[in-house]
C-alpha cells in the first residue's frame, strides 16, 4: 500500500500486537495518534489522549510493566515534559515491549525549535532507531518491539518530518494477536527508585548499554557500503540526501557509507576525524 510515513508507523505498531497507545499529540507526529484513535473505536486497542506528555509517557509505562505492548507518541518537544519520567524510566526497565516515538522536526517546519532529541537517548541510556524510508518506518516500529522486550527497556523511534509527511510503498505483513490483559507484580526492590535501589538499577542499565551494543554490532539497520577513501556517517533521511549527492557527483568508487539505523550510545560519533558526519532535514 502506498502510505504516509505515520500510517506505516502505527501500522507497524498494530502488527506488532500493541495493546495500548497514549500520546500528548503535535505535528509532525500528529497523524499517528489519529490513526490509533480511529482503530480504537474499531478494536480493543485502548487509546488515550493524554493531558500532557509525561503522563502519556507513565501511562503507556505502567500497562508495559504489566506485561502488555505499548507505544507512547509525541514530538520532540514533548519529549522534555516527559524527560522526568523518561530517564528514571531507562532505570526501572519495562516488561512489555514498550516504543517512545519522538518525532524531531529539523527546520522547524511546525515548531518553535529544533532540538535534536538522539540525546535523549545519551542522556537516558536507552536505545533509539531512526528509519530512513518510509517502509523502513513500518519494519522498525515492529522490531523495537522485539528489542525492547529483549532489553527491557524502552526504545526511541526517532523520526523527523521528512519520515514522517513522506509517502511511499509499505508491504503489510500479518498481525500479531493482541494481548490486553495484563497483570502487575509488585517489586519494590526494582520498581522504586529510591536512592538504594537506584544504585543497583543504574548498574544494571549499564549492563543494558552493553547488551545493546551487541545487538546493534549485529543490526541490519547498521550496514556499510560503497568503497574509497573517504567515508560518509549518516541516518535516517540524510541516508537518501547523499545517496543522491554520491550518485550526481558520479563518486562512487571514491565514498563508503555507514548508515546508522540502530543507535545504542551516541559517543559512537565521538572523537572521529576524517570522516564526514551527514545530517539534514
Amino acid at each position: 500500500m502506498l502510505l504516509l510515513g505515520n500510517d506505516a508507523i502505527a501500522r507497524g505498531a498494530i502488527e506488532a500486537g500493541v495493546a495500548i497507545t497514549t500520546t500528548y499529540p503535535g505535528t509532525p507526529s500528529s497523524e499517528l495518534s489519529l490513526n490509533f484513535f480511529q482503530i480504537a473505536k474499531e478494536s480493543d486497542l485502548y487509546f488515550e489522549y493524554s493531558v500532557n506528555e509525561k503522563v502519556a509517557m507513565e501511562v503507556a509505562a505502567a500497562a508495559s510493566n504489566c506485561g502488555l505492548r505499548t507505544m507512547c507518541v509525541m514530538k520532540h518537544v514533548g519529549m522534555n515534559v516527559a524527560s522526568d519520567t523518561l530517564i528514571t524510566l531507562a532505570y526501572l526497565g519495562v516488561t512489555g515491549g514498550m516504543v517512545i516515538i519522538s518525532a524531531d522536526d529539523p527546520f522547524m517546519f511546525s515548531s518553535q525549535n529544533e532540538q535534536d532529541n538522539r540525546y535523549y537517548g545519551k542522556l537516558s541510556g536507552l536505545t533509539i532507531l531512526e528509519p530512513s524510508s518510509v517502509d523502513e518506518a513500518k519494519q522498525m516500529a515492529i522490531d523495537a518491539f522485539d528489542i525492547s522486550e529483549t532489553l527491557q527497556e524502552p526504545v526511541i523511534l526517532r523520526t523527523t518530518t521528512r519520515i514522517n509527511h513522506s509517502t511511499g510503498s509499505v508491504e503489510l505483513g500479518p498481525i500479531k494477536e493482541r494481548i490486553t490483559q495484563g497483570h502487575f507484580e509488585k517489586d519494590p526492590q526494582n520498581k522504586v527508585a529510591v536512592p538504594a535501589v537506584a544504585r543497583k538499577l543504574h548498574a544494571k542499565l549499564l549492563e543494558k548499554i552493553e547488551q545493546a551494543e551487541g545487538l546493534a554490532n549485529q543490526s541490519p539497520y547498521n550496514f556499510i557500503e560503497g568503497s574509497g577513501e573517504w567515508g560518509i556517517i549518516c541516518n535516517g533521511v540524510s541516508y537518501n540526501y547523499v545517496t543522491d549527492a554520491i550518485k550526481e557527483l558520479k563518486i562512487e568508487d571514491k565514498i563508503k557509507v555507514f548508515r546508522v539505523g540502530f543507535i545504542f550510545n551516541l559517543q559512537l560519533f565521538d572523537g572521529i576525524s576524517d570522516i564526514i558526519v551527514a545530517d539534514a532535514i
